[in-house]
């Protein structure tokens, strides 16, 4: 019952990044609003739990952004791995590390598109504009990230809590 819950907010963060947010505020340089999930998966919840979830979410991207064939599966899973030992290193209780690992996956998930551009052209493919929109997107990452954890930890716990009350009434408890 989890995977209903992910799989909704999946689906709410890839309308909210591809429709709601391009057709009402233009963009507004946002950066893919589904790094904090795949972090937040990849940090917080267990590996049977985040890569489904992960797979789920680069799947939906790919099919709809138009980019590369395979971009998104590619960035996701760099990143649901990347970070999956970082609790080894950091102090992962504080939420306050999480807009930092953000704005990381932020930064990486531009330079796997700037290279998969600049491979695509046959040349290297740079502009001051697109330092600029890095840079607006790492803004909004910091400004967003605790926000996002709040909502992911809020409404993760609560799922959690409702589905094993239920699962131990219904006697399916080990």
């Amino acid at each position: 019952m989890h995977y209903i819950v992910y799989f909704i907010v999946c689906l709410l963060l890839v309308v909210l990044k591809t429709t709601i947010i391009p057709g009402v505020l233009g963009g507004l340089w946002l950066y893919d609003l589904l790094i904090p999930l795949v972090i937040y998966f990849s940090l917080y919840r267990s590996l049977a739990e985040g890569l489904p979830v992960v797979l789920l979410s680069a799947i939906m991207m790919d099919m709809i952004s138009g980019a590369p064939a395979g971009i998104y599966l590619t960035t996701y899973i760099w990143l649901f791995l990347g970070f999956r030992q970082t609790w080894r290193f950091l102090d992962l209780r504080h939420s306050y590390l999480f807009p930092a690992i953000v704005v990381a996956g932020v930064v990486f998930q531009q330079l796997i598109f700037w290279a998969a551009a600049s491979t695509s052209a046959g040349q290297l493919v740079f502009s001051y504009e697109s330092i600029r929109i890095v840079f607006f997107q790492i803004v909004w990452a910091v400004v967003s990230a605790p926000l996002l954890y709040l909502l992911f930890h809020k409404l993760f716990i609560a799922a959690d809590r409702l589905f094993s009350d239920n699962s131990s009434e219904n006697g399916h408890s080990g």
